[in-house]
């Protein structure tokens, strides 16, 4: 098996971050925290599927993880769970084996369907929790489940059967790689939806955020939505994907705002600014500390800011505004089940609808393809936005 992955250890994440000021090829060496190792997997835990991968793309989430954008102090790096992450959980591949009572068979399509940094109740066939039997199984309260041996930057991988997730023949998958981002931007809207006429505001102009756009679309048609990119060249594609107007993140966003939604702007001590009035709603998909400060005061007065993006840090902003002008922060991660027109339905399963009904273009999400071997490149240009005009960039594995 070819696979990346992070040790997460706290003694070479830490060695590693003390090096990286005075040796930044660290990152690159065998003393980092990224691997890149062609191993013999261990053996898998009874039941699970062996999956041949056939791609898989590079999210935020395994970008904090390789350049140890994070602190050992958050929340998240609390819990328990394995030191050893494998990266990658957009992905599309085939069954290689699997046990009879799976529900898959040698050959059948799949997609990985489990919540980042580990697996859940309905993944392992368990009794289900509270968070899981009410859908919810992102939150599940097991902590610790083994998650995957391999992942979406593998070319080989073993998963529970219940975190896998057959694909329709006729998803090609070039879109079957992208479902796990689209659900998330899903499960975002779905958490603090926008009403009619509602004036949205999407910070960010990513993956996930093109998917925002989309679904806000889809969710209320009629409402006014803005976008903030951080570079011109991803205005054409927020556009595209349902932006009204687009500006650019070192624009006057106060003024702009103001204008926008007929608020205004005020002027204090040491002249620093803020705002009256502003977004009904805005959806932070970025999530530091800049983008989170600055959302809170372009909310209005009672409006939401629901938090997509992650930081893995401790943040230091001004979160007055939630108490002074009853600001709504909303939290969003991964995916779940939802309540749709009366329906009750998987993220996934709408993501993967609407992808069939072209109501989900994915068409320019994915700029760079790379095989596996050139992990270096890959990482760099999903990195290096302002030279490689990346959106999506997707490593692909060998067949055969």
């Amino acid at each position: 098996m070819k696979t990346l992955y992070v040790e997460t250890t706290p003694a070479r994440f830490l060695a590693v971050q003390a090096l990286r000021g005075l040796w930044p090829g660290v990152l690159w060496s065998r003393l980092s925290t990224l691997q890149y190792r062609e191993m013999t997997p261990p053996a898998p835990p009874a039941g699970w599927v062996h999956v041949k991968n056939h791609q898989g793309g590079i999210c935020g989430s395994d970008l904090h993880l390789i350049f140890l954008d994070a602190d050992l102090g958050v929340h998240p790096a609390l819990l328990p769970g394995s030191t050893r992450k494998y990266l990658g959980h957009e992905l599309v591949g085939h069954v290689l084996e699997a046990p009879p009572d799976s529900g898959f068979k040698t050959g059948d399509r799949v997609i990985r369907q489990m919540r980042t940094g580990g697996g859940s109740c309905l993944a392992h066939g368990l009794e289900p929790c509270g968070p899981c039997r009410a859908g919810h199984y992102h939150q599940c309260e097991r902590t610790g489940l083994p998650d995957s041996i391999g992942g979406g930057l593998s070319d080989e991988l073993y998963l529970p059967a219940g975190g896998l997730m057959a694909v329709p023949g006729d998803l090609a998958d070039a879109q079957a790689v992208l479902v796990e981002p689209a659900a998330c931007a899903i499960h975002g809207v779905l958490r603090a939806p926008p009403g009619p006429g509602e004036t949205v505001l999407v910070y960010g102009a990513g993956t996930i955020a093109y998917f925002v756009l989309q679904v806000l679309r889809i969710v209320c048609p009629d409402c006014r939505i803005t976008a903030i990119a951080e570079f011109p060249f991803q205005e054409d594609m927020a556009r595209r994907c349902g932006a009204d107007e687009v500006w650019l993140a070192h624009d006057d966003l106060l003024a702009r705002t103001a204008e926008r939604t007929g608020g205004r702007v005020v002027t204090g001590r040491a002249n620093r600014q803020t705002l009256l009035g502003g977004f009904d709603r805005i959806y932070d998909c970025v999530g530091v500390a800049a983008t989170l400060g600055l959302s809170l005061r372009l909310a209005r007065a009672r409006g939401a800011v629901i938090l997509i993006g992650v930081t893995l840090k401790p943040l230091t902003l001004d979160l007055t505004p939630v108490w002074y002008n009853e600001v709504n922060l909303v939290g969003s991660v991964s995916f779940a089940v939802e309540e749709w027109r009366g329906e009750r339905i998987r993220d996934y399963d709408l993501a993967i609808r609407w992808m069939r009904e072209g109501r989900l273009k994915t068409e320019g999400f994915v700029t760079h393809r790379l095989p596996l071997e050139r992990y270096r490149e890959a990482i760099l240009a999903a990195v290096q936005k302002a030279s490689s005009r990346s959106v999506k960039v997707v490593l692909e594995m060998e067949q055969g």
